[in-house]
């Protein structure tokens, strides 16, 4: 499926809306207006009967039609209708489910069907677009129908619908919830390759809202990757770093943007360790514990979406940093040396790739334990896997001397890698030397 249809898919079926707490407001869905699909209708059971309250009951009344009922079904003689009850009370006391509930009751279908079937398995067509022409016309205010709808026009040209969606969009958002509403406008036309319409949309959130990239950072990282401008976005978070006159806590999302930015385009590292150095600077500043540990708690999120992102290098200054400033948290000093570890797995692996004496199959089993343990260098497994013919992957297995010499080099060359697995390589190392004869075991000095 091509990228952008993939990110379509993605959208219809992620779970929580980029703004929260709206997908539940709005008016109730009335007729749509669309002809319906010949569809089997969904089965809904009457929570309102059930519970014997009007459709319009208030909380109030949906707690005492409630309340009733289980003195009239008691949960030790009626279990089954019991549980009945209760889930008719769970869905009706809950504003976003009792409205869900209403959509399909009315309907016959959620919003969620209609996205779902809208995805199905051909991309985006123009049956996907009349599907979630269908779920917005429902529901109005359902975000994720919506975003998904503005999507699907811009992937298919549709420029002035995809704006007005943006403008809809924007105008139903609470005013701290907007600037995710842009990012997600910017994303969605950088995903379908509108790169200078999505540089010139970050530009005019960044003319109105100076310190939007603290927020978005991610979209700075990957708009200006995309305009081959990254030397710019470099050059602008430094300057803003250096205009900082009065040192605040708040200053971290302006650092941890500028870390994230070097850490995704300075490949060589030349300017990680600045970017560090300043920070550290930055952090003497604050001799307030409760300073302090606010500026821990921001580096300490940014380390768990490191962490999150498998991002091991960015984890590590983001964990670091958070240890500066809260030296006594004795969790902040095990996370520490956890990511530590990792780095120095990673940085290891790097230099097995330039090493031409050691054993492919020990290679390879480096890169599948760590990559299982670690959830990276799935790339470099498959195309190391791709260069080596298919019969040399199961000589290899036989090549018992050459895989418990590579162990033994990988013990001298690669201390961290051998340590961290050391019972695997122990055992492996035991398994390809029971069969060595006199000869080879001499080989190998043992």
């Amino acid at each position: 499926m091509p990228e952008q249809e993939t990110l379509f898919a993605e959208l219809l079926h992620q779970e929580s809306s980029p703004v929260p707490g709206q997908a539940a407001a709005g008016k109730k869905g009335g007729k749509s207006g669309l002809k319906r699909r010949k569809k089997a209708k969904r089965e809904v059971e009457d929570y309102y009967a059930l519970l014997e309250i009007n459709q319009d009951a208030a909380a109030a009344e949906i707690k005492r039609g409630y309340l009733q009922k289980i003195r009239q079904y008691p949960p030790e003689n009626y279990p089954v209708e019991f549980e009945q009850i209760r889930k008719a009370y769970e869905t009706l006391r809950d504003a976003e489910l009792r409205k869900e509930y209403d959509i399909v009751r009315q309907y016959g279908e959620s919003i969620q069907d209609l996205m779902e079937e809208a995805v199905g398995g051909k991309g985006i067509t123009a049956q996907s677009v009349k599907l979630l022409e269908r779920a917005v016309k429902i529901d109005p205010s359902h975000v994720r129908a919506r975003l998904a709808l503005a999507y699907a026009y811009i992937s298919r040209g549709n420029d002035i619908a995809f704006q007005g969606h943006f403008y809809e969009l924007m105008r139903q958002a609470e005013p701290d919830k907007r600037l995710e509403i842009k990012a997600t406008k910017i994303m969605q036309l950088l995903r379908v390759g509108r790169t200078t319409a999505a540089f010139d949309e970050l530009q005019k959130v960044t003319a109105a809202q100076p310190d939007a990239i603290k927020k978005i950072w991610p979209v700075y990282i990957n708009v200006y990757g995309a305009a081959c401008r990254e030397d710019e976005l470099l050059a602008e978070l430094e300057a803003a770093v250096k205009a900082i006159e009065i040192p605040e806590p708040a200053d971290a999302e302006l650092y941890s943007a500028w870390i994230q930015a070097v850490n995704a385009f300075d490949e060589g590292g030349r300017k990680a360790d600045r970017v560090l150095s300043t920070a550290k600077k930055w952090l003497k500043n604050f001799t307030n514990t409760a300073d302090l540990v606010h500026i821990s708690k921001i580096f300490l999120k940014k380390y768990e979406k490191c962490r999150e992102e498998t991002d091991y290098y960015g984890a590590k200054i983001f964990i670091d940093l958070a240890g500066m400033a809260d030296r006594k948290n004795p969790d902040l000093r095990q996370y520490a040396q956890e990511i530590q570890t990792i780095v120095q797995i990673l940085r290891e692996v790097d230099r097995i790739f330039e090493d031409e004496r050691l054993f492919p199959g020990i290679i390879i089993e480096v890169l599948r334990w760590v990559g299982d343990e670690f959830h990276v260098l799935e790339d470099e497994l498959e195309e190391m896997s791709y260069w080596l013919p298919p019969e040399f992957h199961e000589e290899m297995l036989d090549m018992d001397e050459a895989y418990a010499a590579g162990i033994l080099l990988l013990k001298k060359r690669y201390p961290v890698i051998y340590r961290h697995y050391q019972q695997r390589w122990e055992a492996l190392f035991k398994e390809k030397t029971a069969g060595l004869n006199r000869e080879e075991r001499r080989s190998l000095r043992l």
